[in-house]
């Protein structure tokens, strides 16, 4: 399969499981927007679907997506690598090649995406400890998916994009995460 990105043509071999995603992902896309075009919808803006019982910033817009778990994001003015809590996609940027997998361009490539739809627009929630051993701010991250505010932790792991890994005592929706890492599979 060839797939256009930023520009560049990659010659992507899928497996079946990520080709009928994809294929699902952009057929869902186009029967969405043939709705709402066809139909008239009226979406909610996102700030008025943000969780209520969750304490939120935001929102900040996202720069960049590095890979399927790290965003670099413009908190008030600072360019700031945020790592995704409770996750873990495989890799896509690691400076040792043979780290780097095709499963983890397809979920870096899936994330923006996604962020191309929530218009590189997110909502950032905190758990116990703010940095990792990199110096990453770690945050749970929500965006705009279509028109509700929902956590990407969350919909990367329903799709099968990533693995639940607790970091530190960041384990707030550690459990959550496992089972829609079970239901995935």
């Amino acid at each position: 399969m060839r797939i256009t990105s930023h520009g560049l043509d990659y010659n992507v071999f899928m497996s079946n499981t990520y080709h009928r995603k994809f294929i699902i992902l952009l057929a869902s896309i186009s029967a969405i927007s043939i709705a709402a075009l066809s139909t008239g919808c009226e979406y909610t803006t996102a700030s008025e679907s943000l969780p209520e019982d969750v304490d939120l910033e935001g929102p900040y817009d996202v720069e960049r997506v590095v890979d399927g778990d790290t965003l670099i994001v413009d908190i008030d003015g600072q360019r700031t690598r945020v790592r995704l809590i409770g996750i873990n996609t495989p890799e896509s940027v690691a400076q040792e090649e043979e780290r780097n997998t095709e499963e983890g361009v397809i979920a870096s490539d899936y994330v923006k995406t996604l962020m191309d739809e929530a218009g590189y627009e997110v909502w950032l929630e905190y758990d116990n400890e703010l940095y990792d051993q990199y110096d990453r701010t770690l945050a749970y991250v929500y965006i705009d998916y279509e028109g509700e505010v929902i956590m990407l932790e969350r919909i990367l792991l329903e799709e099968g994009y990533a693995e639940a890994v607790v970091f530190g005592t960041n384990d707030r929706y550690y459990e959550e995460f496992c089972e829609l890492e079970a239901e995935a599979s």
